[in-house]
């Protein structure tokens, strides 16, 4: 957003706002701009999975401090992460095939798709058939494992954070479930999968923690960025930690934490809120009070 708006000649102009943060909010704001939450899809790729974020496992983030001589960086865990996610297993789990609403592995265009119905209906028109016995021959395609032995076969996730159903953690047959789900709609409603569940959900003390140690904020895994950020926040003394974002975006993006107890710090978080970047910590909030 341009400083020349009121809220931003004022940030511009209080002491606390350092000149190196806003020059940095300045120089990349359009690639900052192209951060955005995953598109809902017929794709587990629309889904931010805090459960898999590497400080959930204890992966390091990289703090950078003031020193005698310069900023230090130390290696460290996030250790709120680590009680971030509840998992809860059910063995014997059933639903209607019509709750499962997104795939992890599918050919085409699974990940483009809005609704599994939409992929079907592109997709697997091939496969459509009005007898409604077609059901149980598409669900026994070999690719799809519900007929497996324990532990072999197809198991599903939900998440508190994503009201969409359930999440097929399938290897393969993507185009057979999507039309015998697509079918199950006009012929047989109730038609149930019955498969193992994982429930995942998001531990509100432990997010609390978290946001009210840092902001945190997410913007392309990029080297120019990166070497623009610390050299910038190094010169101005402002402490801050990066760390890989949760997926899908790790490996395209990641996220800036910015300490709220340190004032350089809060105010560059201030900017960066400012010029739009993306922010982790309003979305982490409204996840863990839907």
């Amino acid at each position: 957003m341009p400083a020349t708006l009121p809220f931003g000649r004022w940030l511009h102009k209080a002491r606390w706002v350092n000149t190196a943060a806003w020059k940095y909010a300045q120089a990349f704001h359009e690639q900052a701009r192209q951060v955005a939450f995953p598109a809902e899809s017929a794709s587990g790729q629309g889904i931010i999975r805090w459960q898999d974020w590497s400080p959930c496992f204890g992966g390091d983030i990289a703090h950078w401090e003031s020193g005698p001589r310069g900023m230090l960086c130390r290696r460290a865990t996030l250790a709120p992460a680590s009680r971030l996610i509840t998992t809860v297993y059910h063995d014997a789990f059933s639903c209607s095939i019509r709750e499962i609403t997104s795939l992890e592995s599918g050919k085409g265009g699974l990940a483009t798709s809005a609704t599994l119905d939409t992929y079907a209906l592109s997709e697997c028109r091939d496969l459509l058939s009005s007898d409604p016995a077609w059901i149980g021959k598409l669900l026994g395609w070999h690719e799809l494992r519900f007929s497996a032995c324990p532990g072999a076969g197809e198991s599903l996730e939900s998440f508190s954070w994503h009201d969409r159903g359930y999440h097929l953690l399938n290897q393969g047959g993507a185009h057979h479930f999507a039309a015998a789900r697509y079918l199950a709609g006009f012929y047989a409603p109730g038609f149930r999968i019955h498969a193992p569940l994982a429930r995942y959900s998001i531990n509100p003390e432990a997010a609390h923690d978290i946001l009210n140690a840092f902001d945190m904020f997410c913007e392309p895994e990029d080297q120019a960025m990166l070497e623009a950020f610390t050299h910038r926040m190094a010169a101005a003394g402002i402490p801050h930690a990066t760390c890989p974002a949760p997926p899908p975006w790790d490996g395209t993006y990641r996220l800036l934490l910015l300490p709220r107890n340190n004032r350089k710090a809060a105010g560059a978080a201030a900017v960066l809120r400012e010029h739009g970047w993306f922010d982790v910590s309003d979305l982490l909030r409204r996840q863990v009070t839907p």
